[in-house]
Formats: structure tokens, C-alpha cells, sequence
């Protein structure tokens, strides 16, 4: 990881911490949820949810569910609804202070709904592997202070991802994720889409609402921190956005929703929108070149 990486990823896990503590307007794309649903949930976790979609929409009952980047917990406690006593949910979250509110309003909807399929995991989700909780007790209690210390974790590290991987291979029915994908840095897009494919089952699917930029962001634009930590600059463009996909291995993308003819916002000329996607995990299809998709994608479902 390189200075840059390390500072857009800083940038928005303080941006985050403090979008916990204190509701920030900028962070939010306006977003119709099913009120019915809202009922049970906190209004702390409703005032600090920061999305521009709703995946949860097109989740069925029964389903395990996977949340990238959950933050406060609404999408994850309207699936819970939605997949009933018999599905599961899980969040993954990196910032500690969203994981507690999280965390700490499950009970709560979980006694007013009359069941318990939540839980909060914290972790990066472009390492959907590595379970970030026991590293940070061990490094808290024996911090790195040699190079041996150093290649000790690594291997600990490298152990735990293999034995004890916080998201299984194969396990999800269905990742969904909410204006989140694009605040991972350039470098670790690529083997965040790999992961997405490597936890879903065969048959499963990804249900993505993110931001998508009208041309791609210079430069100067991804360098700037608050930028990048506002969903701005580390847009991809609509047809990037599908190729990550279909690069990764899923066999058919199709657009659910894209708000293009009226962006959230416009910087320096470059159109930023919200767009949902559904991309299938499958055997039996033909999987995509990416120059097979850049003729089809400007329609609607690319398979």
C-alpha cells in the first residue's frame, strides 16, 4: 500500500468516526427506504446512515446476507426484515465508531422484530478474509516493535485468513453494499471485486448502489482527501463500475437503477450519480471479455 492508499483510506475512517458521533448532510444522496421497515430501527443508526440507494429492496426471505461496509447498521436491519427469522445477516465495517452504534442497536432491534439474525463484523472489505478484531487485541497487547515482531504478525496474519477467514468462501446468498465500494483506494479496487465474487455461492449475487462519475476523475481529483472520503473521487465511471464486475468473474450485470439525468453533484465539470447494479455469480453462462461488454453497455444488462 502506498502514501496515497494509506491517505484516502485514513481519510475516511476518520471522516466515518466523526460521521458517527455527529449526523454530516454531505454524505447523503436523498434515498426513498420502505418506512415500514425504518419503525424498528434507532433513530441514531437512521440520522447516521450514509447511502445513496437501497440494495435491500431486492433481497428475498431466507437469504444470508453479506454488507459492505455497514456502518450504522440500517440496510443491515432492513434485511433483517426482509430475510426473516430463517436468513442471516452480517455487517463489515473498518471504523470503530460505527460498529459500536451498530452494534449497540442490534438488541434493540432485535427484541422489537422478535428475533436475532444480525451481527457486525469488523473488518476491510477489500480483505474480506482477515478478521480485523484479533489482530488489533494482539497488537494492543504486544504492539511491533522489531522486524521480527513484524514478520511474526504477517504470518499470523497470512494463518488466520487461511483458518479462520472472517467471511468464508462460498457462504453468502447475496453482498449488497450502499455508497461504499468507491472510498476503497485505486490499488485494492480490483481485489475488492474478487472478493465480493470469492464469498458469494455459486448462484449468488452482488446488489451494489454506488457512486459513478459522467468521465473518469483526474488526478489532482483522487489526491484530495476530502474529496475522495465525500464518494467523489474514487468514483469509477458507469462502464468501469461493470467491467470491475465482470473482470472479476460474474457472468451477467444488469443496471436495477441509475439516476444519471439528475446528478448529486458536479465537480469541475464531471457529473457524479448514483447507480445500483445487480451482478450474478454463475455456472453455465459465458462470462464477458470486457470488450464484449463496452459494446452492450450502454443498455441496461450486460450477460
Amino acid at each position: 500500500m502506498n502514501e496515497s492508499s494509506i491517505s484516502s483510506e485514513s481519510a475516511v475512517r476518520e471522516r466515518y468516526a466523526k460521521a458517527a458521533r455527529e449526523k454530516e448532510v454531505q454524505l447523503c444522496c436523498p434515498v426513498d427506504y420502505d418506512a415500514t421497515y425504518l419503525k424498528v430501527i434507532p433513530q441514531e443508526v437512521i440520522e447516521k446512515d450514509y447511502g445513496c440507494g437501497d440494495p435491500s429492496r431486492y433481497l428475498k426471505p431466507g437469504e444470508t446476507v453479506l454488507d459492505l461496509g455497514s456502518g450504522a447498521g440500517k440496510i443491515c436491519f432492513i434485511a433483517a426484515q426482509v430475510v426473516g427469522s430463517k436468513g442471516r445477516v452480517i455487517g463489515v465495517d473498518m471504523t470503530d465508531e460505527m460498529l459500536e452504534v451498530a452494534r449497540r442497536s442490534a438488541p434493540i432491534v432485535a427484541e422489537k422484530i422478535g428475533y436475532n439474525n444480525v451481527e457486525f463484523l469488523k473488518g476491510r472489505i477489500q480483505d474480506l478474509a482477515l478478521p480485523l478484531d484479533p489482530i488489533a487485541s494482539e497488537l494492543e497487547a504486544h504492539p511491533i516493535e522489531s522486524l521480527e515482531r513484524l514478520f511474526a504478525m504477517e504470518s499470523r496474519m497470512r494463518k488466520l485468513r487461511q483458518e479462520a477467514p472472517l467471511i468464508e468462501s462460498g457462504s453468502i446468498d447475496v453482498v449488497v453494499s450502499n455508497c461504499v465500494l468507491n472510498l476503497v483506494e485505486q490499488q485494492a479496487k480490483k481485489q475488492l471485486f474478487l472478493e465480493i465474487y470469492r464469498v458469494l455461492k455459486e448462484g449468488g449475487r452482488a446488489v451494489v448502489s454506488d457512486i459513478v462519475s459522467s468521465e473518469p476523475v483526474p488526478q489532482k481529483l483522487q489526491d484530495d482527501p476530502e474529496l475522495w472520503s465525500g464518494c467523489i473521487s474514487g468514483a469509477l465511471t458507469k462502464d468501469d463500475f461493470i467491467h470491475a464486475f465482470v473482470e472479476a468473474g460474474f457472468s451477467s450485470v444488469s443496471v436495477l437503477k441509475a439516476d444519471d439525468e439528475q446528478p448529486w453533484q458536479t465537480v469541475e465539470g464531471i457529473d457524479f450519480y448514483s447507480i445500483t447494479v445487480e451482478a450474478l455469480k454463475g455456472e453455465g453462462r459465458n462470462h464477458m471479455t470486457l470488450e464484449e461488454t463496452s459494446s452492450c453497455c450502454g443498455g441496461s444488462k450486460c450477460t
